[in-house]
């Protein structure tokens, strides 16, 4: 995704001239299909950025299990950051390194319910758990 995004971020005019830099926060919706259904400004630093990072938002296209029987949407959030040529690519307070021998776990956990029409059974819910584990060097 930052791939995606740095390949086809365009720094507005405006924000070039009045040398704006930051951080514009995205929520989107992603439906069955894979494709961004709704997307708006969480926080924005206007000058025509707002404008283009949501231009790249509902660009994105996601790859989605085909299933068939689920047909269920997701919400996220996404920052994309607005940084002048020149820029430190990161900016010194933000900057974060972690000990060399630390090890990190990230863990992510999806549940979905299937919506159903009235008059069935409730369908079972599933529950996804993703346990990325990274090992000190």
């Amino acid at each position: 995704m930052d791939a995606f995004v740095k390949k086809e971020l365009k720094y507005p005019k405006e924000a070039i001239e009045a040398k704006v830099e930051g951080r514009v926060s995205i929520r989107y919706t992603v439906d069955f299909k894979g494709k961004v259904i709704e997307a708006g400004v969480i926080s924005g630093i206007g000058h025509g950025c707002d404008e283009e990072a949501l231009r790249i938002v509902k660009s994105f296209q996601f790859k989605v299990p085909e299933d068939g029987k689920i047909r269920s949407k997701y919400t996220r959030t996404v920052h994309i950051h607005f940084r002048l040529p020149g820029s430190p690519a990161i900016l010194p307070a933000t900057k974060k390194t972690l000990p060399v021998n630390t090890e990190m776990q990230i863990q992510y956990q999806v549940t979905t319910t299937p919506s159903v029409a009235k008059k069935q059974p409730a369908p079972k819910s599933s529950s996804y758990q993703i346990t990325i584990d990274f090992p000190s060097k």
